[in-house]
């Protein structure tokens, strides 16, 4: 039986943007005697449950679509001035809570907190012993800041000069000897052995390759899979450098005839050192990272973290409760539910992740078969989505399936954090591609975040950063690797399109 809110019970509303744990929270807090008179999923609708709800105690997410909780707090403060507006939040206390209270929040909770931990310091707010003196309920403390670190020291080694002027082709590479990583204090790779190419052996190198004609227009001959990262742009061989990477050729240009000639730069995937090594006919360019990159990394850890604490939150949460004697069969059922959506969303952050490591390394790996779009499709939004499915082409792909459903859950996924409803699926063909769209009716991205859109770690700027920045950096490069294509266009009435183009079979 579910607990019934006695009648001068402190009025609750929830605002966050996961459904899991809006029901999680207020199972929880009915049972410890608080009445919840409404929920909210974004900063917006959360502003209109305040308006009506007149709460006592407001429960705000920070990271949320359409308006975070930053940006509705001040909001919320004037149409509730009495109320205890506490801050629950995956961001570390340190870093979050002071701007949180400037804003006019009465506390900070942590996401995976204990109920019972949650609970008790929501009742000591509602007592008046917290509020407007607040303090951060935190699970773990906060670590103190690292120390600077200076950026590693790598100056590589290129491959032995070539004899003579022939165009390096895959069978000319195939015969040319081992090429080897660059001599480092501890190599990233075992010894590569005799039976490795020197074409795999540089496609497997933890930073960029990039070989060019020696002419004034410098054209590509190879870039290897960090050095197309970094570029952002595909550089298939005859591209002039100019054309992908303008600030790089002058940098080049101006100094080809200094053989180790190192100098930094900013390209579009992020800021390198170049070093320069010369052959008999072409220019080596090594890139590799700078100290912008460790901080952008440390970065994309952060809010990898706060993804992940969000779903184990609700799992912990869960495991709290299930136990309890007054949960009915429908109630454990709702729960149960919530765990498997939950996992399904770890399991997807962690692919990305594996992903875009194998990506980095040069490892990634594809298993082409004949695929049906319509059956995968089907597969991906069974139980998970509300979404409209539209087969325009019946014909099969040439695909990975497991890959290709790692898209599509990364495409809808997105489409229900930053879009809205109505969601729709549409296989329609395109030439001798068979494209996949993926329509939300949100307000799309913003024009000038649209270059930006498929780079590795890339976000929005806002408020407060949401996503890993990694899942339209995967699609993309999923896409290609199936000699495909992934892309974003505004829908024709708003919202986004998102398309991944396969080769028909």
């Amino acid at each position: 039986m579910s607990a019934v809110p006695a009648p001068d019970a402190p009025r609750v509303v929830v605002i966050d943007d996961t459904a899991d744990l809006r029901d999680l929270l207020r199972l929880a807090l009915v049972r410890g005697g608080f009445d919840v008179v409404a929920e909210a999923g974004d900063g917006l609708a959360g502003i209109e449950a305040v308006r009506e709800g007149r709460p006592d105690v407001v429960l705000l997410d920070l990271s949320m679509p359409v308006m975070d909780g930053l940006e509705a707090l001040p909001t919320i403060r004037r149409l509730a001035p009495r109320a205890a507006i506490v801050v629950l939040s995956g961001f570390g206390a340190t870093q979050m809570s002071a701007r949180a209270m400037a804003a006019g929040a009465d506390g900070y909770v942590q996401k995976g907190a204990s109920l019972t931990s949650i609970l008790d310091y929501v009742r000591d707010v509602v007592a008046g012993g917290l509020v407007r003196a607040p303090r951060s309920l935190s699970v773990v403390p906060e670590p103190p800041p690292p120390a600077p670190e200076e950026p590693d020291q790598m100056t590589p080694d290129g491959p032995p000069a070539r004899d003579g002027g022939d165009t390096l082709t895959r069978a000319d590479a195939r015969r040319r000897p081992t090429v080897h990583a660059p001599d480092t204090s501890e190599p990233a790779h075992p010894p590569v052995g005799p039976h490795v190419s020197s074409w795999e052996a540089l496609g497997m190198a933890p930073y960029g390759v990039l070989e060019l004609a020696d002419e004034p227009l410098f054209r590509v001959v190879y870039a290897n899979t960090v050095a197309q990262r970094l570029l952002v742009e595909r550089c298939t061989p005859g591209t002039p450098l100019s054309l992908a990477a303008p600030e790089l050729a002058g940098l080049v240009a101006f100094h080809r005839l200094e053989n180790d000639a190192s100098f930094e730069v900013v390209l579009p995937g992020g800021a390198v050192r170049a070093t320069l090594r010369r052959t008999g006919w072409s220019v080596l360019v090594y890139l590799d990272s700078t100290a912008e990159d460790v901080g952008l990394l440390r970065r994309a850890i952060a809010t990898t973290a706060h993804e992940i604490r969000g779903p184990v939150a609700v799992i912990c949460g869960i495991a709290e409760t299930i136990g309890g004697p007054e949960l009915d069969t429908e109630q454990r059922d709702r729960l149960m539910g919530s765990v498997a959506r939950q996992a399904r969303m770890l399991d997807s952050i962690t692919a990305d992740l594996l992903t875009a490591a194998q990506i980095q390394r040069g490892t990634l790996r594809i298993d082409l078969q004949t695929v049906d779009p319509r059956s995968v499709v089907e597969s991906v939004v069974a139980d998970r989505y509300d979404v409209t499915v539209r087969v325009d082409d019946p014909r099969p792909v040439r695909a990975d399936p497991l890959r290709l459903e790692q898209m599509l859950t990364n495409l809808l996924g997105n489409a229900h954090k930053y879009g809205a409803a109505p969601y729709t699926v549409h296989v329609r063909p395109d030439g001798d591609l068979v494209s996949i769209d993926v329509v939300d009716a949100g307000d799309g991205v913003p024009e000038e975040f649209r270059a930006s859109l498929f780079r590795e770690f890339a976000r929005a700027h806002g408020t407060v950063a949401t996503g890993t920045g990694l899942g339209l950096h995967v699609v993309r490069t999923l896409a290609e690797a199936q000699s495909g294509r992934a892309s974003y266009a505004p829908g024709p009435y708003g919202g986004s399109v998102f398309t991944i183009s396969l080769r028909a079979c």
